[in-house]
């Protein structure tokens, strides 16, 4: 259940960010990275209980899937989440929905390997959830404004 985890911290950040501004936010695009799996109903009806009484109470969240990018340590090559999707298929088979990567992406590299050269030494790249645009109303004009 930590999609209302992820909405309160979505919350908090645009309410920092929209701190002392005449706003009224209409809109946040998050990016997620897609293998977190995140339940977006979920994380969505959190987001929309938690903003009441704010500059975001008016406002919808949308959420764009990113696909994470790993780079081999051993043999230097790039490869993408389907370059290796067989492999985390068979850890959220052998552990279900509660699979380790689901709450910690940063996992990954335990669990996966280079589809080159088979080394576990790898990192992932991109893993990061990122506020990517907010759609602002300000004295009747529409803006929106890129985070990423």
């Amino acid at each position: 259940m930590h999609e209302w985890s992820v909405a309160d911290a979505v919350i908090r950040t645009v309410l920092n960010w929209a701190d002392d501004k005449k706003i009224k936010v209409k809109k946040v695009v998050l990016g997620v990275p897609s293998f977190s799996f995140l339940d977006v109903e979920i994380l969505k009806e959190a987001f929309d209980m938690m903003k009441k009484d704010s500059v975001l109470d008016e406002a919808e969240l949308e959420v764009r899937f990113k696909d994470p990018k790993f780079k081999c340590k051993n043999c230097g090559k790039e490869f993408s989440l389907n370059d290796v999707k067989d492999q985390i298929d068979s850890v959220r088979s052998e552990f279900g929905e509660e699979y380790p990567m689901h709450f910690m992406p940063a996992l990954a590299p335990s669990f996966i390997k280079c589809p080159y050269c088979g080394s576990h030494d790898i990192v992932l790249e991109s893993q990061d959830m990122t506020i990517d645009e907010i759609q602002v109303e300000e004295n009747g004009t529409v803006k929106t404004v890129s985070q990423g």
